[in-house]
């Protein structure tokens, strides 16, 4: 009962994930390292698993070759589900064959959509659309947009009928350590509508947090700042 998408910006070199579930605080297991790859872990999510891949791919591995030693050090891979791309643009999913349908994964240009317990195979199909269809926009646009994309095509649909996103995050990486964006949503009746919420505002926020962080002694006082720079 989760869906997710993992990326690359060909133009900036930025990496990512978005996912939304009827879970709660699926953030914490959406991963990524700058200048390495991305990765979300679900299904019967073992959280070890992106941990793993993430050390993977630093280590110079290629994603497919990664998703090659998860399945050789997890007894259990058949009961998983994870989306997953590298640094250049490699990106690979898996559908067990024990993931609850309707489960499966959608490749294209740069992105894997991986899902399960979904309304049905369009939903993953949505989110590769919706990721590629906004080219010239930030990986954190483009992966909000692939999230909406397979809300609207559907998203969870369970034996009792649809299944609202009780949690969404995004996760994006560039140049830094430090994610570029993390932004989450824990436990909401509408998660992927808080999420678009909370980015949109981060977006005007993050020119401050930018300042505070390089230049202190520049800075103002965050409402003088909002106030100044980002009347409404």
């Amino acid at each position: 009962m989760t869906f997710s998408i993992a990326a690359r910006c060909a133009e900036t070199g930025a990496l990512g994930v978005a996912v939304a579930t009827y879970s709660l605080a699926c953030g914490a297991r959406a991963q990524a390292s700058a200048g390495h790859g991305a990765v979300m872990s679900q299904g019967f999510a073992d959280p070890t698993l992106g941990t793993t891949a993430i050390r993977l791919l630093r280590q110079g591995l290629p994603a497919p070759e990664v998703m090659a030693r998860l399945r050789q050090g997890d007894p259990d891979f058949e009961w998983r589900q994870l989306s997953l791309v590298d640094a250049e643009g490699r990106a690979v999913g898996h559908t067990g064959r024990h993931t609850r349908a309707w489960s499966g994964q959608a490749e294209g240009e740069d992105c894997v959509a991986c899902g399960n317990v979904l309304a049905g195979e369009g939903v993953v199909q949505a989110m590769v659309r919706g990721f590629e269809a906004s080219r010239g926009q930030s990986l954190a646009e483009r992966l909000l947009r692939a999230l909406e994309g397979a809300r609207e095509a559907g998203g969870q649909r369970g034996a009792d009928g649809p299944m609202p996103e009780r949690s969404a995050a995004l996760k994006v990486v560039l140049a830094e350590e430090h994610p570029l964006r993390d932004l989450r949503v824990d436990f909401s009746p509408s998660a992927i509508t808080d999420l678009r919420r909370l980015h949109d505002e981060y977006e005007r926020m993050a020119p401050f947090y930018e300042l505070r962080w390089r230049r202190p002694a520049e800075t103002p006082p965050q409402d003088a700042w909002m106030r100044r720079f980002q009347p409404r």
